[in-house]
């Protein structure tokens, strides 16, 4: 990668930020709850019990899936459309616990006895907050790998409305033509951080980093002018450019992936940078369904195949696909290959960012 061109703006607030989501790492507010929609299987025949020796999944003990975030998010919903489809495909018992704090939640699963009754599923931010020294639990030492799931999906590229450039390519012209001038709505340490991090470095534009952590802000920020680009759900990009409050150059999503996969028809200006020219401007941010380290190999496997039914299942699929995220089930050799391949992302980014802090 080329060395990152990137100013930040606000450093005292970036470094409070940054030490905020550190010491929230200590606070859990475990909520359990069930699967929306299910109830946990309490015996009987179910139409997959007959194979279920085979698939892994501890059967005699309840199964807690752990959200390693609020109740109503992308990822908390996601892990209940899996709980459900253990509930019914195979018979299982399964409660779904959500932690406030990320961190927390990682430590809980990594902490776990490794008997497959712990279980999350984890994004990059597991990646990102040991990268940059904001938690200690490792992703690539701390948990066994069972399989790579769905796609996160696109992330939108929303300008002000009045923008002078109307697509990517105008955009990079602009900045390169006025360097350090356009501002770059972000929090201190996230995904959206790596994201920029990432446009800056392979295309050699620099870009001002002001602190705009949540989406409203965001949204709110560009309707207003005060931020020159931010990154939003589609579905609010849609909304808020047809009311005229934004107009959007572009999506970002993973290697090879096109507008095409998402579920609704998106217009043209939404297809990804690798779309429009940009090979390099590519982010993967997969979804992995993780267990404490030190499992057992064979279960590991039998797991893994297991999934694969859970997600192919119509109603898990759909239900994927309906919070934006690509549906998919990878098997370890592939999990493997795309886990690795996204963390040595994410650490080459850190360091183009003065960002990583591990040896």
């Amino acid at each position: 990668m080329k060395k990152t061109m990137y100013r930040f703006l606000l450093t005292g607030a970036v470094a409070a930020a940054m030490m905020a989501v550190t010491a929230c790492g200590g606070k859990s507010e475990p909520a359990p709850t069930q699967a929306a929609g299910t109830q946990a299987a309490a015996g009987g025949e179910t139409q997959a019990e007959a194979a279920a020796d085979d698939i892994g999944f501890p059967k005699g003990e309840t199964i807690t899936l752990v959200v390693p975030g609020k109740a109503g998010g992308g990822s908390d919903l996601g892990i209940r459309y899996y709980s459900e489809g253990l509930n019914r495909i195979y018979g299982l018992k399964t409660t779904v616990t959500n932690y406030d704090s990320n961190t927390v939640g990682h430590q809980t699963v990594a902490n776990a006895k490794p008997d497959g009754t712990t279980l999350t599923v984890a994004t990059s931010a597991l990646n990102i907050q040991y990268i940059t020294g904001n938690a200690e639990v490792n992703p690539m030492e701390d948990f066994t790998l069972i399989a790579c799931l769905q796609d996160n999906g696109f992330s939108t590229l929303a300008v002000p409305a009045d923008a002078p450039y109307d697509d990517f390519a105008g955009f990079v012209e602009y900045a390169k033509a006025h360097p350090g001038e356009l501002n770059a709505g972000m929090p201190a340490a996230g995904a959206n951080t790596f994201l920029f991090g990432m446009i800056t470095s392979t295309t050699g534009i620099e870009l001002n980093s002001v602190e705009c952590a949540s989406e409203s802000d965001r949204l709110t920020n560009l309707a207003g002018g005060f931020i020159d680009i931010g990154v939003v759900g589609v579905g609010n990009a849609l909304e808020y450019e047809k009311a005229g409050k934004l107009k959007v150059i572009g999506t970002v999503s993973s290697d090879g992936t096109t507008i095409s996969q998402y579920p609704e028809a998106l217009p043209d200006n939404y297809k990804t940078l690798q779309e429009q020219g940009f090979e390099d401007c590519v982010i993967s941010v997969f979804h992995y369904l993780l267990g404490p380290a030190g499992m057992d190999e064979t279960i590991v496997a039998n797991m893994n195949a297991a999934m694969k039914a859970v997600c192919e299942d119509e109603t898990v699929n759909s239900g994927i696909a309906s919070i934006g995220n690509i549906p998919g089930w990878h098997d370890l050799a592939e999990s493997k290959e795309i886990h690795d391949g996204e963390y040595a992302q994410f650490v080459e980014i850190a360091k183009d960012l003065d960002m990583y802090v591990q040896e």
